[in-house]
């Protein structure tokens, strides 16, 4: 019952309603910033595996793992702000969207521990493409710390959710990374 209490809040804290009557408060950068990563299909089935994967460590790894993945996206967002050139990024994106779908049906956890931290790498090519995507007529600080505020409420809500969900959820959940996965690698 708890847990459907704080649904609410959440969604009434972002409901549009609230931004009704702001009469113009609520800058663009913000609103772009916190709706990005629920615009981009493969941003956020990585942000969901990740709190998926974190559900299933249990313990310290529930907040470990977003805030790791997080801190390694501002990370790649820095080196796109320093002009710092990034290879491959695409097709990182989409190998990591396979392989973090792979790594929510991994069962023992030592070994999904370690291979998390392996391939955590690919948040930084997260970050660098979502700094890469911040609009030219918007604040940049506000864009990006909406983004990573969205990115957080994201990974944290799939951990919650991974805590109530079974094994079957994230078979077909990792079907689902590892099909969008390939589809993007055919598409590109």
């Amino acid at each position: 019952m708890r847990i459907k209490n704080w649904l609410i809040a959440a969604l009434c804290l972002v409901s549009p309603s609230l931004y009704a009557h702001t009469g113009g408060l609520v800058e663009a950068s913000l609103m772009t910033g916190l709706l990005h990563p629920l615009t981009g299909i493969d941003h956020l089935l990585v942000l969901i595996s990740v709190g998926l994967i974190a559900a299933k460590q249990g313990g310290r790894a529930l907040f470990a793992f977003p805030f790791t993945f997080l801190a390694l996206m501002a990370a790649g967002a820095l080196l796109n702000a320093y002009a710092i050139q990034l290879p491959f990024v695409e097709p990182l994106i989409t190998m990591s969207i396979m392989a973090f779908g792979l790594l929510v049906s991994v069962n023992q956890k030592q070994r999904s521990k370690i291979l998390f931290m392996a391939i955590s790498f690919f948040a930084v090519f997260h970050g660098y493409a979502h700094a890469a995507e911040i609009p030219a007529d918007s604040s940049a600080a506000l864009y990006f710390s909406a983004l990573m505020l969205m990115s957080l409420v994201i990974c944290l809500g799939s951990s919650v959710l991974g805590l109530y969900t079974g094994k079957r959820v994230h078979y077909l959940f990792s079907l689902a990374c590892l099909s969008s996965g390939l589809y993007y690698l055919a598409a590109g």
